[in-house]
């Protein structure tokens, strides 16, 4: 009985076998149940945790690289690979190990394995390496663990707090703080976990993924734009902690942490976005010196 489609054909022909195809739609079925408690999961986390609201977006994403290299994939060779099958296998393994030890970053990544092994098992070794971006993009769809999430979020906080304090000390704002509480005379202003700037910082990330996915020139250019990601995302956070803090020290702690609250927070994220959009167009060749990809 066929399992995977015949070698020696274009991946765009559709003159493989039906009951090749069939038994993968099969497979690929049985996978969705493996892994439908996962998703439901996933998705709501992205519902309900603000940290992840860039969830849904993502294999969207992944989906439009995909349909934008669809000429070049059709016309690679369909080279089914049995050892896709293994993966896919240990794709389900961690998933199991994931369920039994209440790991969910497990089951998570497990879905990722699982599709790389599907690639890999009925389309072969060359379509795998051309889709390895947008399977790997789908990991930033995925969240962290709680002990990694709450450091990083007390890290950051602490940072923005302390850096965001100083400068606006140099501004003459009259507060006084305590940890991640700053007293004004009219009142309080306690810095969150959203105001972490770890939602922003991934957000972020994936997006400097995808602009060094499409830059042109040596792997130091396209490492340049996601590595430049973190320093432009945590000076937005702290650039907008400090208009708070000075905000509420002119105005009241009631006026800034109002509409003034969130206008901050898209403006200074639609600057980071622009940063990294113009490092992007700094670091491409110029005409007639092209690199080669």
């Amino acid at each position: 009985m066929t399992v995977l489609p015949p070698v020696g054909r274009r991946i765009g022909e559709a003159a493989a076998p039906r009951a090749g195809w069939a038994q993968g739609a099969v497979l690929v079925a049985l996978a969705g149940a493996a892994w439908a408690r996962m998703l439901g999961t996933l998705w709501t986390t992205w519902m309900t945790n603000d940290n992840y609201s860039h969830g849904p977006l993502v294999p969207l994403v992944s989906l439009v690289l995909v349909w934008l290299r669809r000429d070049k994939l059709r016309a690679l060779p369909l080279a089914p690979d049995a050892r896709g099958l293994w993966v896919v296998g240990a794709g389900c393994a961690l998933l199991v190990l994931g369920i039994r030890a209440d790991l969910f970053a497990a089951q998570e990544w497990s879905l990722l394995v699982a599709i790389a092994g599907l690639v890999l098992a009925f389309l072969g070794v060359p379509a795998l390496r051309m889709l390895a971006f947008p399977i790997l993009y789908l990991g930033f769809m995925l969240t962290f663990p709680p002990l990694i999430m709450n450091t990083l979020n007390f890290a950051l906080k602490n940072l923005a707090v302390q850096s965001a304090g100083f400068g606006a000390k140099l501004f003459g704002a009259r507060f006084e703080r305590e940890g991640m509480q700053i007293f004004f005379p009219d009142g309080e202003l306690r810095v969150e976990a959203p105001c972490s700037g770890l939602r922003s910082l991934v957000a972020l990330l994936a997006t400097g993924a995808l602009f060094a996915y499409f830059q042109r020139g040596g792997v130091w250019r396209r490492a340049a734009v996601v590595l430049a990601a973190v320093p432009i995302a945590l000076a937005g956070n702290v650039a907008r902690l400090l208009l708070l803090l000075v905000a509420a020290d002119r105005r009241g702690v009631a006026w800034a942490t109002g509409g003034f609250h969130d206008v901050t927070g898209y403006v200074l994220y639609a600057v980071a976005l622009a940063l990294l959009l113009g490092l992007r167009m700094l670091l491409t060749p110029r005409p007639g010196r092209e690199v080669a990809r």
